[in-house]
């Protein structure tokens, strides 16, 4: 399965499947974008390399694409980010009910 069936997958399970643990949280995302929905993120508290939004829990956090293939967590609040799979195939993965 490619990354774009397992975004596709993922955002119709969304109602069952919406947990993600990072550590001891656990996070409950609230929406995922397709990869045609997906532009580079432009912020003025975003000042590294570039990425995409793919996922945001409900506490308006995101889950960012970068470009090294990696997914990182961005967490408003701490104004920091922490890589939470190597892939966005293995972030989807993650994704737990």
């Amino acid at each position: 399965m490619n990354e774009s069936e397992y975004i596709a997958k993922a955002v119709k399970n969304l109602g069952i499947c919406n947990q993600f643990r990072l550590g001891e949280r656990v996070l409950t995302i609230a929406c995922l974008l397709r990869d045609n929905d997906r532009r580079p993120l432009r912020a003025p508290w975003w000042r590294k390399k570039e990425s995409y939004i793919i996922a945001a829990d409900i506490d308006g956090n995101f889950f960012l694409r970068h470009c090294d293939g990696s997914v990182r967590y961005w967490d408003h609040k701490l104004q920091s980010d922490c890589i939470v799979a190597a892939s966005v195939s293995e972030f989807i993965s993650k994704i737990e009910m």
